[in-house]
């Protein structure tokens, strides 16, 4: 894996502010900045990205104070292919919720963009990206990334845990996958061997039974044969009995038809002389209107002449309804016009009033502002004077800061020196960690005068620094109480100015457009009071309520007349409906007389048909007297017949029964053959698959290929740990040690030996702890840039200078500079002064008001 862009939104100490991190160009590589600033949250972001997990307890933790919700793109190679992981999270809305995550994983295309290959879930989608990595989380800490404060993550490790992250780093995940796939298939091959074997025993008692099949099938036979011939007798006589019944019910459904066809001529001739009747009564009524024909016309005709009169005043009474009606509409629009225009007076006089007196009280304050402007210049002179003051404070904490770092790293190295001089008067001989020289007396004497020498220089410097630090943290104090009250006397003046220059700026802007309206509003009013003089006002209003008051006057219409006509149009009502009635009777009366004789023929021939089929209907009753004998015995036919079938239904299942178990035997003497073959191949791969399970356990390949990795990282870690301590120091690993009882043991100690020999870990300073750690981590990490299947030429060392003195920072910065061509990125992260240009690149981190931001030198 090899970094190649980085983007932050919301993520630990860093806003939505953040330039993107580009790693193209970058080999070695020094992040610098002070603590806390956000160095380590850059590694973070990594680590969130890829893995999910960071150094907080929850992702909710990692979200920016303030913020609902954050996002890190990283886009790394991996064997020359590029990729994108996207990773969101955003915060529950309801302290009892849950927060939402994202995660999206793209490879690069050909064209220059990026596709998804995420899976169907954030589960899915993790697997794919670890998969592609070919590690995961505590791999990485544990070999190429050395966290703050956790370089010796690998080294206090018990030597079980030890040994899996080294099989992690070479890789031995893939043998243990091939030795639980091996037992998988070899506890197929034994559940199969079993299957096997049960299913021959199966087979075997089914074909002890063949001897009775063979008797059950010839009995089955015999009886099959009995059954059939009496099926043949009953069948025939069933068939006879059903002919002569089917005769009988077919005379029945003519007689149902004969009484359903006699009931409906019956229903017939009643209606046809009902018809007649009503036929008869309805010519009696014609004839009778037809006697009155001159009365009734006489009176028609007067009332159409009254109506016709009557129509005419109708008419005209409408349309000067209508016209009232619009007069009014008119009358009321016209006044209404004036008395807007009135209205409009008066507010445009209001506006004007009011404008003029804006004008006036703006005038008056033109003394406020030319005081307001002197005040402000005076308030810029002072600010300049604090801006002196909190650089000067800013230099002070600086000097205190350098002045408790360098107190802090003295007190170290005294401990240490202390420590190594107690050790040293413990100590009877002695043997050179290299050469394995006996050192003496003599030696040891030198080597403790020396150690003694250097506690008394660093003792002088401690006192010294200690003054120094009393006197800059005496000045920082007063000059922060003053700059303190200097800036809130500032605040104060400030916030009082401000605001009368924004009251004073609106009151400005405000007479200038007063200023113009009031020119404005002025013509308007002289405009209305023209208007009002000459009455100017709803011109077409007026006009039409002349025409209308004319036509008013030219219509004729009178009132009295209207309502005579109405009344003798009432009294004449009566001769409209007789009218109508009169005139049907003589369209219907010759069409009513010949239906009339129609209806009367028809009703004389359903008579005779009645009569007729009541014969035949008595003539079929008599016949199918015995129709319900012949049904019992047909009956009784059927339920012998259908009895009989059963029985040959039976008689024939039996005998298909027999002969499909003889069948069946012939077909499993088959199969038993076929299953003895397969039991032999089943037993013969269970043994292969056993075997091939114990070559690829821990005690078979994986053991071989840690003892080949074992000594390639000791000497790595030999070759550093010399460089860094004058070949000092020398590690070595075991992997068997002898138990309490005699017995060998697999084991992965580390030993640690210097001029004072082999001791245990926990014996050796910070600073000689540290250096033990690193030699170790980078001799891992080499171990996995450069194995197969994990591409990852990536190493990352965060902090951990602090315990080294400046002989020891310096052997460090060699030590990387050794290895750099071991490694695509080497990223160091300090805010130890002496490291940040040691490095050809270096990615300052800075925090600011708005969050953390870098940049890169």
């Amino acid at each position: 894996m090899i970094p190649l862009n980085l983007k932050l939104r919301n993520f630990m100490c860093y806003r939505d502010n953040v330039p993107p991190l580009s790693f193209n160009g970058i080999h070695t590589a020094c992040l610098a900045g002070d603590n806390g600033n956000g160095k380590s949250a850059l590694i973070d972001a990594m680590t969130w990205a890829l893995w999910g997990k960071a150094r907080a307890k929850s992702d909710d933790e990692l979200v920016h104070t303030g913020q609902k919700e954050m996002e890190v793109e990283f886009d790394f190679a991996v064997g020359g292919q590029p990729y994108r992981i996207i990773r969101k999270r955003a915060r529950p809305k309801r302290s009892s919720g849950a927060g939402q995550s994202i995660l999206e994983f793209q490879m690069a295309t050909d064209g220059g963009g990026f596709k998804s290959i995420s899976g169907n879930s954030i589960a899915q989608t993790q697997q794919k990206i670890s998969s592609t990595l070919h590690m995961d989380y505590d791999t990485f800490i544990n070999s190429a990334f050395l966290r703050q404060g956790r370089a010796d993550e690998f080294t206090t490790k018990r030597p079980i845990e030890r040994k899996e992250v080294l099989a992690n780093i070479l890789g031995l995940s893939y043998y243990e996958q091939l030795e639980d796939k091996a037992k998988e298939l070899a506890r197929q091959q034994e559940f199969e061997k079993a299957q096997l074997e049960s299913t021959l025993r199966d087979i075997s008692d089914e074909l002890a039974l063949k001897p009775v099949y063979e008797i059950e099938l010839e009995k089955a036979q015999h009886t099959f044969t009995q059954i059939e011939e009496v099926v043949k007798e009953k069948e025939a006589r069933l068939n006879e009995l059903r002919q002569q019944k089917d005769v009988l019910e077919k005379k029945k459904v003519q007689l149902d038809q004969l009484e359903t066809s006699i009931k409906e001529r019956t229903t017939s001739l009643r209606l046809l002389n009902e018809q007649v009747s009503q036929l008869q009564s309805r010519i009696n009524e014609y004839e009778t209107l037809i006697a009155q024909r001159d009365k009734i016309e006489s009176g028609y005709t007067q009332y159409n002449e009254a109506k016709k009169r009557y129509d005419e005043l109708d008419q005209k009474f409408r349309q000067s309804v209508n016209l009232e009606k619009q007069k009014t509409q008119l009358e009321s629009r016209i006044k209404e016009a004036g008395q807007s225009l009135l209205t409009e007076h008066a507010v445009a006089l209001e506006r004007v009033n009011k404008l003029e007196n804006t004008l006036t009280e703006f005038a008056q304050k033109q003394g406020q502002i030319q005081q307001l402007q002197t005040q402000l210049g005076r308030l810029t002179e002072n600010e300049a004077v604090l801006s002196q003051k909190k650089q000067l404070i800013q230099e002070l904490q600086t000097a205190v800061n350098y002045l408790e770092s360098n107190i802090s790293q003295v007190e170290r190295e005294m401990k240490e020196l202390g420590e190594k001089i107690d050790l040293l008067a413990t100590q009877t001989e002695a043997r050179c960690p290299l050469c394995e020289t006996e050192l003496g007396a003599e030696g040891l004497k030198l080597i403790e005068s020396k150690y003694t020498a250097d506690k008394q220089n660093k003792t002088d410097s401690l006192t010294s620094n200690q003054a120094e630090l009393e006197n800059k943290r005496g000045e920082l104090d007063s000059l922060s109480s003053e700059v303190a009250h200097l800036e809130a006397q500032l605040s104060q003046e400030k916030i009082a100015l401000q605001s009368q220059a924004s009251v004073l700026n609106k009151e400005a802007n405000e007479a200038a457009d007063a200023k113009k309206q009031l020119a404005v509003e002025r013509n308007r009013l002289s405009e209305i009071e023209g208007q009002l003089a000459k009455k100017d006002f709803a011109s077409r209003e007026q006009a039409a309520l002349e025409e209308l008051e004319r036509q008013l006057a030219a219509m004729e219409y009178d009132a009295g007349q209207h309502e005579q006509l109405r009344q003798q149009l009432t009294e004449l009502e009566q001769y409209e409906s007789p009218m109508r009635k009169l005139e049907e009777a003589d369209r219907l009366i010759e069409p009513e007389k010949a239906s009339m004789s129609q209806a009367e023929t028809h009703a004389r021939e359903l008579r005779t048909s009645v009569e007729t089929d009541n014969q035949k209907r008595e003539e079929l009753a008599g016949e199918l007297e015995v129709l319900p004998r012949f049904s019992a015995e047909v009956v009784d036919a059927e339920n012998e017949y259908r009895e009989l079938e059963q029985q040959q239904k039976g008689a024939q299942e039996a005998l298909w029964n027999a002969k499909a178990r003889l069948q069946h035997c012939a077909e499993l003497e088959t199969r038993r053959k076929e299953k003895e073959k397969a039991l032999a191949q089943a037993a013969k791969e269970e043994n292969i698959y056993r075997e091939l399970a114990r070559a690829f356990g821990k005690g078979g390949i994986q053991a071989l290929l840690i003892e080949m990795a074992l000594p390639e990282i000791e000497i790595e870690a030999n070759r550093l740990l010399g460089r860094m301590t004058d070949n000092r120091m020398h590690v070595k690993f075991e992997t068997q040690r002898e138990t309490k009882k005699g017995d060998v043991m697999e084991t992965l100690d580390i030993t640690i030996s210097d001029e004072l020999g082999t001791r245990n870990y926990e014996m050796f300073s910070g600073g000689e702890a540290f250096r033990i750690n690193f030699a170790i981590r980078i001799a891992l990490s080499k171990l996995l840039a450069r194995r197969a299947g994990a591409p990852l030429p990536t190493l990352i060392i965060d902090e951990g200078f602090g315990t080294q003195d400046s002989t020891g920072i310096e052997k460090l910065k060699e030590a990387i500079n050794s290895i750099q061509d071991d490694f695509e990125r080497i990223l160091v992260i300090t805010h130890i002064e002496e490291l940040r240009d040691a490095f050809p690149t270096r990615i300052d981190v800075v925090k600011t008001s708005e969050g953390s931001t870098l940049s890169v030198n």
